[in-house]
């Protein structure tokens, strides 16, 4: 399995109000990191000797880090919650956040003291990280004195918490997981069709154009039946069309592709199509629908013709659904703009 971060599968704001929640209940200090032992939350009920001296070490930062994490790794191969004392002298616990059996995390908590400040052990700390030695004695002797006892029954109860979080953070990844599939088969899907789309667009454009021709008498041979079956054929292409862009554009709204797709295309066989697609509409509206086209918009457009036919036909949809009769015109003209 490829690493996975905690902050990816469990939003930092659920882990901070559960940590929230279980430093209040115990009135210990409490930490969620991943697995390289970087916080992914605030610290809470962090004692001064820790939050404004130790961690803002350098060097003391960086044990910190490490601490936390050898703590749940140790918590993990025993299979118990691992109560150890930090570099800094105090005694943390901790215990590991798994997902599918690997190590993505830690609970940890603590910052608390067994037994009277040592306080030339606590001198020593403060020079090796650059902090005032008195400064970090007193800061030391403010920090809560508990029995063991105590300790060891709050590690248990955050080894739970912990437990709790890895069946969360499986259940959230098994979905995100399901989620990552299905829109990769409906990108898959929607790849396909737009391939089918371009070229059947292509097709469908020239039969209906020629359909149009026979229809408009402009071929002869023709009688009038046979005019009137091509205007239906050719009405038929068009709604075919633009049910076709209807459903391009509906699968990229599911699965959030707002990539443009560029292409060659011709506005009037997109303004014709979206006009027959949405006939029932028009004539239950009791209105008239007519386009102009400026002779200054040329044949052929580069574009992403999907796009530009969802935007003409819900034009034409809103001003038919705010009218009841008379007439709308769709006019089109075209500005150039750079050397496209």
């Amino acid at each position: 399995m490829e690493q996975v971060l905690l902050s990816d599968i469990i939003p930092k704001e659920i882990l901070q109000e559960i940590q929230d929640a279980y430093a209040r209940f115990t009135g210990m200090a409490s930490l969620i990191s991943d697995a390289n032992g970087t916080p992914v939350t605030k610290g809470s009920n962090f004692t001064r000797f820790c939050m404004d001296l130790t961690r803002k070490s350098e060097c003391g930062g960086r044990n910190c880090q490490e601490c936390g994490r050898k703590g749940a790794l140790s918590a993990l191969g025993s299979g118990k919650p691992a109560v150890y004392r930090c570099h800094a002298g105090l005694m943390d616990y901790a215990a590991p956040i798994m997902l599918n059996g690997n190590f993505i995390g830690s609970f940890t908590g603590g910052q608390i003291r067994t037994a009277e400040v040592d306080e030339e052990f606590f001198r020593k700390k403060a020079v090796e990280y650059d902090i005032d030695p008195d400064t970090y004695v007193q800061a030391a002797k403010e920090t809560n004195l508990l029995e063991e006892e105590t300790i060891q029954k709050a590690a248990d109860f955050l080894s739970s918490i912990a437990s709790a979080i890895s069946m969360q953070a499986y259940e959230r990844f098994q979905l995100l997981e399901e989620k990552s599939h299905t829109e990769k088969m409906a990108q898959t899907r929607k790849s396909l069709l737009q391939k089918c789309s371009t070229n059947l667009n292509i097709d469908l454009q020239t039969l209906t154009d020629f359909l149009t021709r026979v229809a408009d008498g402009e071929v002869a041979g023709m009688d009038d039946i046979d005019r009137g079956f091509a205007r239906k054929m050719a009405d038929n292409m068009m709604t075919h069309a633009a049910e076709l862009d209807n459903t391009l554009n509906f699968m990229e709204k599911e699965i959030h592709d707002l990539t443009l797709n560029e292409t060659v295309y011709d506005v009037r066989w997109i303004v014709q199509r979206q006009i027959e697609s949405l006939r029932r509409i028009i004539t239950a509206n009791n209105c008239e629908v007519g386009y102009e086209i400026a002779s200054n918009v040329p044949r052929l457009l580069a574009g992403d013709p999907g796009r530009i036919s969802s935007i003409i036909g819900q034009c034409i949809r809103n001003s038919v659904q705010h009218m009841d009769g008379g007439g709308i015109m769709i006019r089109i003209t075209a500005q150039k703009a750079g050397y496209g």
